[in-house]
């Protein structure tokens, strides 16, 4: 277990942490950004170019036969999205509504589906709908889409823009103003740190990646593929912010012990009670989960730090 010999000092800390204000510009690039994001969609007559967008019905033909997941009616597509196998979008340019046509192309030979790929087959598609994509202009109209909480006009809606871009600046000062404490915390103490500990701090930051990568429907393994790189090499890179992490959960705990920072078993219950809440599952469901020593020391990890916060002096 890592020590600590030196603690420093940790109540009282000082640091200079400056403010950012929203200015104009910024509010406005963020408007205009909202408008690109949520374009008009226009019907036209005509035939399908690129960049429109078509409702459409298809059916993926192998062998004159329909294959599994290749058939929808009603659906969505914009042309040069590149959302279907290459061929598919470029062969409707030219379609007009109600036509139907039948577009021979070949799977790619790497497809995920074995039976299909390298496969030629037939898409039989009818277009139902052809659309063109305007901007959006900045009108009550337009704000009222949103469907933004008692924001209904143009002039609300700037005011909302405006204290959205400035919470993003909080956010971010109230995160400089944690490094900047943290830092000279670090700074101010000695901690001899045990591998084990420092394995630990790694194995901990491998399990926030591999969690932040499924929710972007990616492996760590085919992740760590892509980049060409492997467990060790990522071992390697995190290796001096596991040191730091080890290093302040060591200073942590010796400022629980000194301060006697304790979490009590109704602390506990009710902040089990607001997982499950939160969740949507039941308190049981949360304590079979969840182990109530492990949530205990952790929680007086979370007290600890924020005696650190709350005692700081900030200057801007």
């Amino acid at each position: 277990m890592s020590k600590v010999t030196k603690l420093g000092k940790y109540k009282g800390i000082e640091v200079t942490v400056a403010k950012t204000v929203a200015t104009t510009e910024e509010v406005n690039q963020e408007i205009e950004k909202l408008l690109s994001q949520n374009p008009l969609l226009l019907d036209k007559d005509g035939v399908v170019e690129n960049g429109d967008v078509t409702l459409i019905d298809f059916e993926g033909l192998k062998d004159g036969i329909a294959f599994d997941g290749g058939t929808a009616k009603g659906y969505t597509l914009e042309i040069g999205s590149h959302a279907f196998i290459e061929g598919f979008e470029e062969k409707m340019i030219g379609m007009k509504v109600g036509e139907t046509r039948d577009l021979d192309l070949t799977f790619p030979a790497n497809y995920q589906a074995s039976d299909l790929a390298g496969q030629d087959v037939i898409f039989k598609v009818t277009v139902h709908k052809i659309q063109t994509k305007q901007d959006a202009s900045l009108n009550d109209e337009f704000v009222q889409s949103l469907s933004i909480q008692d924001v209904s006009n143009v002039e609300q809606f700037k005011q909302y823009m405006k204290a959205y871009v400035q919470s993003k600046h909080d956010d971010q000062y109230r995160t400089n103003v944690e490094n900047a404490l943290f830092q000279e915390l670090l700074n101010d103490c000695e901690v001899e740190i045990e591998d084990q500990d420092i394995e630990l701090a790694m194995q901990e930051q491998l399990d926030q990646i591999s969690y932040d990568l499924s929710r972007q429907g990616m492996t760590l393994d085919a992740y760590l593929q892509m980049m060409g790189a492997s467990v060790d090499m990522l071992k390697e890179q995190l290796k001096p912010s596991s040191q730091q992490q080890a290093k302040f959960e060591a200073i942590i705990d010796a400022i629980i012990i000194v301060e006697a920072i304790s979490t009590t078993d109704e602390e506990i219950d009710e902040q089990f009670d607001m997982m499950a809440k939160q969740n949507n599952v039941s308190v049981e469901q949360v304590e079979a989960q969840v182990s109530r020593e492990g949530f205990r020391h952790d929680f007086n990890r979370v007290k600890s730090s924020q005696l650190v916060i709350q005692s700081a002096i900030i200057h801007n």
